[in-house]
């Protein structure tokens, strides 16, 4: 059931993120806990119907459109909360690398009273758009159902730069030519920003690219080096918060 639980596990993500202790430590901070405690309510109230509703939507137009907008609710409630998060590591990683109030005061958007301000609005309005969302779902008779699950199989990429040297083999001129590049004198117009792998599946690019991230040369090289995985599933948000958790702890995502 991988379509069709498609919506069940948008609305679910972003319960999971509600739940979680850190969000309900920030959204107190910013004085928006009881619209997320609301927000969670009027969610879960959603999505018990959501199997059901992607079920029968294939013969109610009305209905097709009522589960669109409550994934893209689900979308934008996850941005909002995508931003709770950003801010809150983006804080952590300034006062770790000691850059304090001259870095937070220079940047007005990082104004903690304006973000607060911007932030319990757009709590506010996804609230109220679930609520809507949630008095619409009476008009099309739907069962609750909790037994949401995707039978979709998939293989994950490596997530972590960990790579046994001795396991690879024919690699060293490639391995070379790659750190030369990445460690050319900037000032000469060369500096590298980008540097693609490019090859067919199973060749050993991520391999080559784990060699080239632990070589002891280029950890001497570069002030902060991190290992990302890029999902199938592209966000750039979600990578932007990877980013940061890995500056933040000088370690690999």
């Amino acid at each position: 059931m991988a379509a069709e639980s498609f919506a069940f596990n948008i609305a679910e993500k972003v319960l999971d993120k509600l739940a979680t202790i850190a969000y309900q430590e920030i959204c107190r901070v910013c004085g928006v806990q009881s619209d997320l405690e609301k927000l969670k309510k009027t969610l879960t109230t959603i999505k018990a119907v959501l199997l059901d509703a992607e079920e029968k939507q294939t013969h109610d137009n009305q209905l097709r459109i009522w589960l669109q907008e409550v994934k893209d609710a689900c979308y934008d409630a996850e941005d909002v909360l995508d931003e709770f998060e950003i801010e809150a590591l983006r804080k952590q990683v300034l006062k770790q690398r000691g850059f304090g109030k001259k870095v937070t005061n220079f940047f007005s958007s990082s104004n903690p009273i304006a973000f607060r301000f911007r932030m319990a609005h757009k709590m506010k309005k996804a609230t109220e758009r679930f609520g809507e969302i949630a008095a619409l779902k009476n008009n099309f008779h739907l069962t609750e159902r909790h037994d949401g699950t995707s039978h979709v199989v998939r293989l994950d990429r490596e997530t972590h730069s960990f790579v046994q040297a001795a396991d690879i083999i024919g690699r060293d001129e490639d391995k070379k030519k790659i750190i030369t590049t990445l460690m050319q004198d900037p000032t000469d117009g060369k500096d590298t920003h980008v540097l693609p792998i490019v090859g067919i599946g199973g060749l050993g690019k991520t391999a080559l690219a784990k060699l080239v991230f632990n070589d002891e040369s280029v950890g001497r090289h570069f002030d902060l080096k991190m290992w990302v995985c890029v999902s199938d599933d592209f966000d750039l948000k979600t990578l932007m918060i990877k980013m940061i958790k890995a500056a933040k702890g000088r370690g690999r995502l």
